[in-house]
Order: C-alpha cells, then sequence, then structure tokens
C-alpha cells in the first residue's frame, strides 16, 4: 500500500489544488460525491483529511476503504488520526473487549468479531498534524497554554479550540474539525480568513438534535487553501441507512 501520510515533508503539489476535509464519520456517500462531483479530484491535488472516518455514518468500511483507495491509484490523499481512530486502535490493543461496543454504529468494519487488519494498519500509521508553509491542520485543536503545544497528542484528538486569535504558528492558520459547528458560523470564518477555522459541520446532524439545530447541519465541508473557496456536499446517507437497517433485521 502506498501510503503519502507517512512522509514527513509534504512538498507542494505542482499546478495542483489543496483541499481540507472536515468529518466523514462514515458518510461514505457523502464523501465519495463531494470528492467526484464537487472537487472533482485530480491526482496533482492534495486532499487534505482531518480525522473521524468511522462511527455514527452507515458505512465506515466502504470510508476507509475508499480512502485508502485513492491513495493505492496514486492519489495525494493525507488522512489524519482523530479520536474516534485513537479509541480504536487503544481498544483493540489494550481492550478488545470493548471494541463490538466502540464499533455498535459501525459493525460492518468487523470481521469474524475482529477488526481487518488493514484497518489496523492504516489507523495505526496515521499521523496528529500536518504542518503546511501556511497552515496548520489538526482534528481537533492545539493546547496554546504548553510551551510546546505539537507534543499534546490528546489535545490534538479531543480538544475544543477556541475560535480565537493567537500567536501559535505565526502567520500560518490553523484547520480543524471535531466541533460541529453551523454552517454560517464555518462560512464567516472563511470569508474572514481567520486565524482559527473549523470545518465540522456535522455532517450526520439531519434530524433533530438535543444540542445542535439541525436545519444548519448536516453537510461534509471542504476548503480549497488556496483560494478559501467553502465546497459543501449535503448528506446524502438516507438509502444507505436504510439498506444497512434492512440486512441487518435480514440477518436478525
Amino acid at each position: 500500500m502506498k501510503l503519502y501520510y507517512q512522509k514527513k515533508k509534504i512538498s507542494p503539489p505542482i499546478n495542483g489544488r489543496r483541499f481540507a476535509v472536515g468529518d466523514i464519520h462514515g458518510c461514505y456517500k457523502t464523501f465519495r460525491s463531494l470528492v467526484r462531483n464537487k472537487l472533482e479530484l485530480q491526482k496533482n491535488d492534495h486532499l487534505y483529511l482531518l480525522g473521524d472516518y468511522i462511527n455514527k455514518g452507515p458505512e465506515s468500511k466502504k470510508t476507509l476503504n475508499y480512502i485508502i483507495n485513492l491513495i493505492e491509484e496514486g492519489y495525494k490523499v493525507y488522512p489524519l488520526r482523530g479520536n474516534h481512530e485513537e479509541e480504536l486502535i487503544d481498544a483493540v490493543r489494550n481492550e478488545p473487549r470493548i471494541v463490538k461496543w466502540l464499533l455498535r454504529r459501525s459493525t460492518d468494519l468487523l470481521k469474524d468479531g475482529r477488526v481487518r487488519q488493514k484497518h489496523i494498519e492504516f489507523i495505526d500509521s496515521l499521523p496528529y498534524y500536518y504542518k503546511l508553509p501556511d497552515f496548520y491542520l489538526v482534528h481537533a485543536g492545539f493546547n496554546f497554554s504548553l510551551n510546546k503545544p505539537l507534543k499534546d497528542k490528546s489535545s490534538m484528538l479531543w480538544r475544543r479550540m477556541p475560535e480565537r486569535t493567537t500567536t501559535f504558528g505565526g502567520k500560518k492558520i490553523i484547520i480543524h474539525a471535531h466541533q460541529p459547528q453551523a454552517l454560517e458560523i464555518i462560512l464567516s470564518r472563511v470569508l474572514n480568513r481567520s486565524k482559527i477555522i473549523g470545518l465540522d459541520n456535522g455532517v450526520n446532524y439531519i434530524k433533530r438534535h438535543r444540542y445542535y439545530e439541525y436545519s444548519k447541519m448536516g453537510h461534509l465541508c471542504a476548503l480549497n487553501l488556496d483560494n478559501f473557496d467553502l465546497i459543501v456536499q449535503r448528506n446524502i446517507e438516507t438509502s444507505a441507512t436504510v439498506n444497512v437497517l434492512k440486512r441487518k433485521k435480514q440477518s436478525a
């Protein structure tokens, strides 16, 4: 498997574009539509994925396989590690009894009760952040109170980063996911080219939710890092969810 994300230094694309994409959470159809139809991804583009590819959505296995296949086909895809990937790999190593519980909404990731080895290897190789000439890319956030925020892996996976100005990174803009925000807030921060920009619009929140106003959620967001265009794809997983539920009912 050709793993671009194992490189320590990422050279700028030649005649290509750079995109960052927020939490995918098993929304394979939505992600594929974004990549194919909205981004029209080319092999000289760079696609940065900000973590959380599994759980919540109906097709975690297909999501991981699609990312892996893009890399194997020669697309320059750079996935980061999210907290959901970290939880799973920790459970596989240290608490195998809770793996099925963690994947209770992503049973497609299991084969004979175990996570497939290729998915374990994929997740285990994912980095915690990317440092580009003009951006820091991270799943959750950085702990600005530390002298060396890049040493704090836990914050990169879990921290809810305040949307404020910071001197960390100098002129670099910080792009993160993890914390769902209304689409209008994301768009505002993109238009203002804020120091910190979140790209998680809660792609799975397409029904009434106890915390989020679902009418403002439910999109997968991609940011063109070169011209600051925000590209959004509405969740299209409804039919996939129905099919998964049918399969589970038939096998019960």
